[in-house]
């Protein structure tokens, strides 16, 4: 059973993945502490401050027709948050729709996501 402390984290996570349905790359930056992490892929290049953030997903998130990241379960240990996802990409095209699974590991710092990497499931 998580602590109160360790509920919060989890419920944090949560929040941030429903509210990728919203495509707003200012809102979702609001989550992160500063300085933060986020390895975008696997080996991929990592961003660390929000205005990075903003400027590489607001324009991608504005070209979807649709967002929905699906959490199947979610673990706690610490600071550390693990979920297991599915992210659903809806494109105006639907041929171009991506539906990932990842582990997605977070590290939550006084309320905020300081360090965010995922790893392909599939």
């Amino acid at each position: 059973m998580p602590s109160p402390e360790e509920q919060a984290r989890i419920d944090l996570v949560n929040r941030f993945c429903e509210d990728w349905a919203r495509q707003d790359a200012e809102l979702l930056a609001d989550y992160f502490a500063e300085p933060f992490e986020y390895m975008v892929w696997e080996g991929g290049p990592v961003i660390t401050t929000r205005e990075e953030f903003v400027k590489q997903m607001g324009p991608f998130l504005r070209k979807l027709k649709s967002v929905h990241w699906e959490v199947l379960r979610s673990s706690v240990i610490g600071p550390m948050v693990i979920n297991e996802r599915i992210d659903h990409f809806y494109a105006q095209d639907s041929k171009y729709d991506n539906h990932p699974h990842l582990a997605g590991m977070f590290i939550v710092r006084d309320g905020k996501i300081a360090i965010w990497r995922d790893y392909n499931l599939r």
